[in-house]
């Protein structure tokens, strides 16, 4: 009914008094869908579904109180009600009034309210930025205060939200270091550091061949050209950046296909062992047509790039992000 759903943060949050998307930190290990799904219903009171990927962006936030600038990764979804639910009306869609009489704040959380404001209003609240560009509204600069009572660390580690739709992290990176104990005089094991990492990944196709790099640290194993996301970078120039570095081709990106998350226990390409937790962004993307690929980044986690005919991609091992995003590659390719 031309209504957003938004959150409100509150006394406890960074930006207190700010309206969000409801969301929030993706928790150690857990899936990006399965997150929006969690935050929207401990914010909203509501159950819903994820109907579809909208978008990816980053930003960077002053917090001068906490002595930070804090990078977030954005992952906006679509929901809807879940059929059968009491506020899916088959005539109208979502029925406002129901749905709204359902909304109850989060309790004693980053968030204090949570209302269906009409579209036209909402460019009169004061909305966290990436709210304004959601919504195609000017933006304005959030205002970041102390919290009313402090926030544990814990609470700004990914695990839980500091500011209502933030993940918290200062650096992208959520990494705890290992514990060590002594136990009838013999060191207890020591735990793998958690490390969560955001990274962006572009699938190339060109005339029936698809473009691929050669993990240095995996001899054999291919995968798309992509890496991490840098402090302060938008997961569109990450995609540019790392397709330059490991192929040495301009990219041009096109839509966004997936957000691909997995988590393991292994190796770093610097052989410490990592309680490793990966959120992939997958783009198309297009480099001028018979361009020859090489590699740039000497000494990196690439050792060869090539243009890969599909025919043989049954023969080649491939790395698990690899495969599931070969599934959207063009009939044309």
């Amino acid at each position: 009914d031309g209504a957003v759903l938004l959150v409100r943060a509150s006394r406890r949050s960074d930006f207190a008094g700010h309206w969000f998307l409801p969301g929030g930190g993706v928790r150690h290990g857990e899936d990006p869908q399965e997150t929006v799904v969690r935050e929207v219903a401990e914010e909203t009171g509501i159950g819903l579904e994820v109907a579809g990927l909208r978008g990816v962006e980053a930003d960077v936030l002053d917090i001068p109180h906490r002595g930070v600038r804090l990078h977030t990764v954005r992952l906006l979804y679509d929901l809807r009600p879940h059929p059968g639910s009491r506020w899916l009306d088959e005539a109208v869609g979502v029925a406002a009034d129901v749905l709204a009489s359902a909304l109850r704040p989060e309790t004693d959380g980053t968030s204090d309210a949570a209302a269906l404001v009409p579209e036209a209003e909402c460019a009169r609240l004061p909305l966290m930025p990436f709210v304004s560009r959601a919504l195609g509204l000017p933006e304005t600069e959030p205002v970041a205060v102390p919290p009313a009572r402090p926030v544990a660390r814990a609470e700004t580690s990914g695990e839980d939200v500091a500011a209502a739709g933030d993940t918290g992290l200062v650096d992208g990176t959520h990494a705890e270091p290992p514990e060590a104990a002594a136990a009838a005089g013999e060191p207890a094991p020591v735990a793998a550091p958690r490390v969560q990492r955001s990274a962006a990944y572009a699938l190339v196709t060109d005339q029936g061949r698809v473009l691929l790099t050669r993990l240095a640290h995996a001899e054999g194993v291919w995968t798309l050209p992509g890496g991490g996301i840098r402090f302060g970078e938008q997961p569109v120039d990450a995609a540019i950046r790392e397709v330059h570095e490991e192929a040495g081709l301009p990219l041009t990106v096109g839509e966004l296909i997936d957000v691909d998350s997995r988590h393991f226990t292994g190796h770093a390409p610097d052989g410490v062992l990592e309680d490793f937790h990966g959120i992939r962004v997958l783009y198309r993307g297009e480099v001028p047509a018979g361009s020859v690929p090489r590699v740039v980044e000497i000494g990196g986690t690439t050792d060869a790039v090539e243009w890969v005919r599909l025919d043989r991609l049954s023969g080649l091992p491939l790395t698990a992000l690899a495969a599931k995003a070969l599934r959207h590659l063009p009939a044309q390719a």
